[in-house]
Order: structure tokens, then C-alpha cells, then sequence
């Protein structure tokens, strides 16, 4: 009688237990990160003299339905996606430094200053035409002024930005700590806590989306973090990361508290930080190229001709200023606009010959990158303000392709880890009927029990 009653107790528990765990997910799907559970049973039995009694059921534990192999997969997917889509947001923001819509793009304004020398060449001596090749030289400068205080801001945003990145990283790497120590404890009472588990897959996923980093779960059942294969989370602590920045030389490294290095790449700070040292420094240097070559190239033959009023021979552009954002010109042509050289003999006003070798600056190969072969300034131009755009349709291209990566492993951890609505209230009907049953064994348990010492 003894084991009847027993048998329907455990039966009853399960059920009931088995119906919490359905509750909880059905409640639960739609949460993002959330794992469906199931409980796992195991039967109870003992052995007799002469034969096998059983003694109802067991419930061993609450199983977590996850593959975690899917989990690192799509980590690994994630910090590429974050590295490519920082990269094209930092790359638009650049797009809109350099191009424009307004036509007065970098190519435009060198154009114009080319025809402005045309133009004197044709009549050296009209006033007009002179004033109007330095107010053309005059945008030129401006514009090369704006791109380069823009691209500056922009560096100074993508600085701030990727502090802001590492803040949140610390954030993470604190959460993921604190979620250690209660998987831990759960762990070691035999009672895994799966909504910690899910928790911290979640902030991991996160994290992904920040920085490459290298993950390992411990015996405990903590996760170990390496950043660069630097451990930043052990089992016990999370260390704080700080940002190493040289704004002159345009570095940005990571250290722990305790001075040690990290090399971070991949994910969102991984992008930040190539931008912020390489990518957006390339681009001004090209920018400064252009400037350089425009005072060197334009004063080497202004200075060799003359103006309308004197034998002196004057640079057009301020030679101590050969950056984008220095380029200035020759404060004595803005005062005194007939001492702009156009002749190549002194005292010949009509002669346009200076003005006529300027202009024929536009179809000579004056500018390369470092080794490279020389190009035209105006196509150098060109590439110049369409690289970010190119840069961003690269990206692009990627981040399609590395979407398609990320839905695809998406969908198969949703297969295995996610909640059918349908499934569950199906199994909720069952375990109420298995409710039922139980309850039964045990009211017909009783009536037994009750017959018995009414005999008695």
C-alpha cells in the first residue's frame, strides 16, 4: 500500500513539475536568448526477493535545450559583422566629408582654378578675370580647409566613440562576472541555473558584437574571457580594460589596470580602432598630398613669370603652408591682384604664357602616392573623395553576405533552442492528464487504505 502511495506522490510531482517548466516557456517565447527547457525523468524501482518493485519516478534534472557549438559559431560571425558595419558607418560619415551634392566637390574647384588660368591666358590684362581666378583659387582653399576639419572631426568622434565601446565592453565583461558566480554556486548544488546560462550567452552574443575574443567554459562551469589572448575574465574576476591613446601619432591601444597590452581586433572597437589609426590617416595624408602638390607644382612655374605692374616674382600659394588645412594664397596677389604672373617676360602685359603653363598643369601626371605611378591632380582628386564610397560598397557586399551567415545560424539554433507554442501546450495536456492519473492511483490508494481498516 506503501508504494502506491509513493508512486502517485512521485508522479504527481513530476507532473506538476513538468507543467511549471511548460508554463515557463510558453511565458518565455518570445524573450530573446531564452532556451527552452525540458525536465528529465528517470524511474524509480527497487529489488525485491523474488522480484522488481517499482517505486514511481524521479525527476534528475531540468535540461537546457541549446547547442553551443551554434552559440561560438555565431560569435564569430557577429564580431565580423560588427567590425564590417562600424567600419561602413564611419566610412559614411567620411562620404559626406568629402563629397557633396552641391557640386563643389575637390575635383570641381581644381577644375575651375585650371580654367581660371585659361582664361587669363586668353586676356592677362583684364582685372575681372584675375579676381575671379582668386576667388576660384580662394574656394579651392576653403573646401581643402572643410574636408580637412571635417576628417579631423571625424577622428575625434571615432575616439570618443570607441571609449565609449570599451566602457560598454567592461560593462559586459562585469555582468558576465557576476553571472559566473551564481552559475557556479548553482553548479555546485547539482541545480544548473539555466536562466543565468542564458543571461550570459546573451551578454557574450554582445559582446561579439564589440571585439574578437576567445571564450572557455571552466569545470565550474564558469567562462573564462581572452581578448588578443589576453584573459580579461577568470573565474573569480573580470579586469578593467583602458583605452592608450596618441593623438599625434594617431595610436589607439588597450591596457589592463596592471599595464599589460592588448591587441583587440574584430567587432565594433576592432573597426574603431583601424579607422582611427590607419584608415582615416591615410585619407589626410592624401588630402595633404594634394595641398603640397598644388603649392609645389603651381608656385614652381608662378614664380618663374610676372605680373602687370613690376619685375618681382611672386609664389601663388603660401609656401609655408602645404597641408589641407594651411593652404592659403599669397597674401600679396589677395592685396594686389595684378601682381598674379602671367606673362614670362616682364613688362609684356599682354604675354600669357605663365597663365598658359598652369593651366596645362590639368593633363600633366603631377602626383602619385609615395612610388606610385604619378596621375593627373584632378583624377587623383576624383579617387580621392570617391574612396569612401567605394569602401562602403565593399562593405556592404560583406556585411549581405555575412547577414545571410548570421539568419542561417539563427534559424538553427531556433530549431533546437527556441518555443513551438504548439509543442508546449501539447506536452501541457499531457502532463495534466499524467496530473490526472496520478492523482487517481492515489484516491483509489486511499479507498483501498480505507477498506482495509474498515475490515480491520
Amino acid at each position: 500500500m506503501r508504494s502506491l502511495f509513493e508512486i502517485s506522490k512521485s508522479g504527481l510531482r513530476a507532473a506538476e513539475r513538468s507543467l511549471s517548466v511548460t508554463a515557463n516557456n510558453i511565458v518565455n517565447a518570445d524573450t530573446p536568448g531564452y532556451s527552452r527547457q525540458r525536465v528529465d525523468k528517470a524511474p524509480v524501482g527497487m529489488q525485491m526477493d523474488n522480484y522488481h518493485a517499482g517505486l514511481g519516478v524521479n525527476i534528475t534534472s531540468v535540461s537546457r535545450l541549446r547547442n553551443e557549438m551554434n552559440d561560438v559559431l555565431l560569435n564569430e560571425k557577429e564580431q565580423d559583422m560588427g567590425f564590417l558595419q562600424g567600419k561602413s558607418k564611419v566610412f559614411e560619415q567620411l562620404e559626406a566629408s568629402t563629397a557633396s551634392d552641391s557640386g563643389g566637390d575637390l575635383d570641381l574647384r581644381i577644375g575651375q582654378l585650371f580654367d581660371s588660368f585659361s582664361e587669363l591666358a586668353s586676356d592677362p590684362q583684364d582685372i575681372s578675370v584675375r579676381n575671379n581666378l582668386l576667388s576660384e583659387a580662394q574656394q579651392l582653399t576653403n573646401k581643402m580647409g572643410d574636408m580637412s576639419r571635417n576628417i579631423d572631426r571625424t577622428s575625434e568622434l571615432v575616439r570618443d566613440s570607441a571609449g565609449q565601446t570599451v566602457d560598454s565592453i567592461n560593462g559586459l565583461l562585469e555582468d558576465i562576472n557576476s553571472l559566473n558566480s551564481s552559475i557556479k554556486l548553482a553548479q555546485a548544488k547539482d541545480n544548473p541555473d539555466n536562466a543565468s546560462l542564458d543571461m550570459r550567452v546573451k551578454k557574450l552574443s554582445d559582446l561579439s558584437k564589440l571585439v574578437d575574443f576567445d571564450s572557455q567554459v571552466t569545470d565550474t562551469g564558469a567562462v573564462e574571457v581572452r581578448i588578443g589572448g589576453i584573459q580579461v575574465l577568470d573565474e573569480n574576476q573580470a579586469y578593467k580594460i583602458q583605452s592608450d591613446i596618441n593623438d599625434v601619432n594617431k595610436t589607439y591601444g588597450l591596457k589592463l589596470e596592471n599595464g599589460t597590452g592588448i591587441d583587440a581586433s574584430g567587432g565594433k572597437l576592432g573597426a574603431q580602432i583601424e579607422m582611427y589609426s590607419q584608415d582615416i590617416p591615410d585619407l589626410k595624408t592624401r588630402l595633404d598630398n594634394v595641398a603640397s602638390t598644388i603649392v609645389d607644382e603651381f608656385n614652381a612655374v608662378h614664380s618663374g613669370g610676372y605680373g602687370l605692374e613690376d619685375a618681382t616674382s611672386r609664389n601663388f600659394f603660401d609656401p609655408t603652408k602645404k597641408t589641407a588645412a594651411g593652404l592659403a594664397v599669397n597674401p600679396a596677389l589677395i592685396d594686389n591682384p595684378q601682381h598674379i604672373a602671367a606673362s614670362s617676360v616682364a613688362g609684356e602685359a599682354g604675354n600669357g604664357d605663365i597663365a598658359t603653363q598652369l593651366a596645362d598643369l590639368r593633363n600633366q601626371d603631377i602626383i602619385g602616392d609615395g612610388g606610385s605611378t604619378n596621375r593627373r591632380l584632378v583624377d587623383y582628386a576624383v579617387d580621392l573623395i570617391s574612396e569612401p564610397g567605394s569602401r562602403i560598397s565593399e562593405l556592404n557586399s560583406k556585411i549581405q553576405a555575412r547577414d545571410s551567415e548570421i539568419q542561417m545560424l539563427k534559424t538553427q539554433q531556433e530549431r533546437e533552442a527556441g518555443v513551438n507554442i504548439d509543442e508546449e501546450l501539447s506536452h501541457m495536456i499531457e502532463y495534466q492528464n499524467a496530473y490526472q492519473g496520478a492523482a487517481r492511483v492515489m484516491s483509489a490508494a486511499q479507498q483501498m487504505l480505507d477498506t482495509l481498516i474498515s475490515i480491520v
